[in-house]
């Protein structure tokens, strides 16, 4: 499990700076005395409590470093934008750049979906054209073939109707 700061220092997390300082001054005298002795693990964690010390004296990172204890606890990812210049200049690269990417991506599938549906809509169209194509043929019905005597009878689909009606002044 690990261990905050505070947990390091022996204190809890409302503490103020003059408690913190105390803490600090103990615990490193503490630490001081190991790694006169020849204790390894005492100049690591010497170090990581000099950091720990620095980053609970200034107040911004303090809270920036309880609001990510906070949001640890709750299982919460929190994401913080860099301070300085550098780091915020290459997080806006970053950001253009992929923001390009996903354009050109998007761009792509976009194109390979509009190639696919006008592939779709020729295929519709020629099976249309086929269908009204085949409806206009003649209409063969079961007969026996002409050599044999038969008669072939066909029908043709007309678009007009059989039966004109007269206009009412031809009428009388």
């Amino acid at each position: 499990m690990k261990r905050s700061f505070y947990d390091m220092l022996g204190v809890a997390h409302e503490a103020d700076q003059a408690t913190i300082d105390a803490a600090y001054t103990q615990v490193m005298a503490r630490l001081n005395d190991a790694i006169k002795r020849g204790a390894d693990d005492a100049n690591m964690e010497a170090q990581l409590l000099r950091d720990g010390y620095q980053m609970l004296s200034d107040p911004a990172k303090r809270a920036r470093y309880d609001a990510k204890m906070a949001a640890d606890a709750t299982g919460v990812k929190l994401m913080f934008f860099p301070d300085d210049k550098r780091a915020q200049k290459k997080l806006g690269i970053q950001s253009v750049v992929f923001a390009l990417l996903a354009t050109t991506f998007v761009g792509v599938v976009f194109w390979q979906m509009n190639r696919k549906i006008n592939e779709v809509r020729a295929d519709y169209e020629t099976v249309v054209a086929r269908k009204q194509a085949d409806q206009n043929k003649p209409l063969v019905v079961n007969s026996p073939p002409p050599d044999q005597g038969g008669v072939t009878i066909s029908e043709t689909v007309r678009s007009e109707p059989l039966v004109k009606v007269a206009p009412d002044n031809a009428k009388q």
